[in-house]
């Protein structure tokens, strides 16, 4: 029997845009293997992989009842790219491995976005950080943009230090605000912080400081904690507005243009700190756990490199899902971690609706094995 012109237009149809949707997907799976100081366009891709992924999982489906043979062809390359599809996806959520009662420390990490004090809104959200530590009850609490109208000093952060029950903090300022303030990065600890230092940019490149390493204590072990904020984007309200409905051609070729400048410059800068980051890490003796904003998908470079001989906190012991930390104006990712080393195991990694700032607090429990 003769295929009916009409069925057969739309095979061929359907069967293009999945072919186009597979090849983009392909460059998005290999793309952690490409430095963008090297080769920045994959990082691109690679950035919408969850969404590329879900179109040929939808372009299989579809083709399934057109031509299943032809509905083949995405799924395999999604099915050959596993690596990258169980690091953006987590289907593995259970019971938390041990009670609350076995934990050695729990860990917060959170960037909170100068407290909101240089929103348009102008309202500070310090309370409601304050408030996080209370009811999170965390050990160790890492704090990306952290901004303080006063002097580094142990009265400008009292606030912290009694309510989360610290005994120690370690703190870098990196940009100075106003006359006296800062804005740096802070790790709080209920343990004795034996070491601690910074690893600075190369010049020009940026802020100084993009991490800082504090040695603690831990019972009878000595555990390194990375307080991690890699290479932010840098959108300014006009990005922002990117997806605004009432965008004409010309704004948003010029708003395209500068959102993909931009997300370029942040990707070869962020390469530069993994491969600094990464060495300091080989020359650490002790047990190595990484915290923070590191600005990039689980799909990417940055993540590659940093996990790569290390554990992630959410797949180990997260909820089931792409495990969303990003809360501003464009399409939400994965670009907070907990990662950890193998002789630990986590559980309840946690994701909380803290809405105050455009990243979520993360936390999770980890014990010795």
């Amino acid at each position: 029997m003769e295929k009916k012109p009409g069925k057969s237009l739309l095979e061929r149809i359907v069967w293009i845009a999945a072919v186009a949707v597979t090849f983009l997907l392909l460059i998005a799976i290999v793309s952690p293997l490409f430095s963008p100081a090297k080769m920045w366009i994959p990082a691109f891709f690679g950035l919408a992989y969850p969404y590329l992924a879900i179109l040929a999982v939808m372009f299989s489906v579809v083709l399934f009842f057109i031509n299943y043979k032809k509905a083949l062809v995405p799924l395999a390359f999604l099915l050959a790219g596993f690596g990258p599809f169980s690091h953006s996806f987590n289907f593995t959520s259970s019971t938390p491995a041990f009670s609350p009662q076995q934990t050695d420390f729990k860990i917060l990490s959170q960037n909170v976005k100068l407290f909101g004090v240089y929103d348009a809104s102008g309202k500070n959200t310090r309370d409601s950080v304050l408030e996080l530590i209370d009811v999170e009850d965390p050990d160790i609490a890492c704090f990306q943009e952290f901004y303080n109208h006063d002097s580094v000093s142990n009265k400008a952060i009292h606030g912290f230090m009694s309510v989360g029950h610290f005994q120690d903090y370690y703190v870098t300022p990196y940009s100075k605000v106003g006359k006296n303030g800062y804005l740096g990065m802070i790790l709080f600890s209920r343990f004795p912080i034996v070491d601690n230092g910074v690893i600075k940019n190369k010049s020009g490149s940026g802020k100084s400081v993009f991490a800082i390493w504090c040695d603690l204590a831990i019972n009878e072990d000595t555990v390194r904690i990375y307080n991690i904020h890699l290479q932010s984007i840098g959108f300014t309200s006009t990005e922002e507005s990117l997806f605004a409905e009432d965008n004409n051609n010309k704004e948003l070729e010029n708003k395209s243009k500068a959102t993909v400048r931009k997300l370029k410059a942040a990707f070869v800068r962020r390469a530069g700190q993994v491969e600094m980051l990464s060495e300091h890490i080989k020359n650490c003796k002790h047990p190595v756990f990484l915290a923070g904003d590191f600005n990039d998908t689980p799909v990417s470079h940055t993540y590659r490199h940093l996990s790569s001989d290390l554990n992630d906190a959410f797949l180990k012991s997260g909820t089931r899902g792409m495990g969303k930390t990003y809360n501003g104006p464009f399409p939400s990712f994965r670009i907070d971690y907990i990662l950890f080393p193998d002789g630990y195991e986590s559980a309840e990694f946690k994701i909380m609706n803290y809405r105050y700032s455009d990243h979520f607090p993360i936390s999770c429990r980890f014990r010795k094995k």
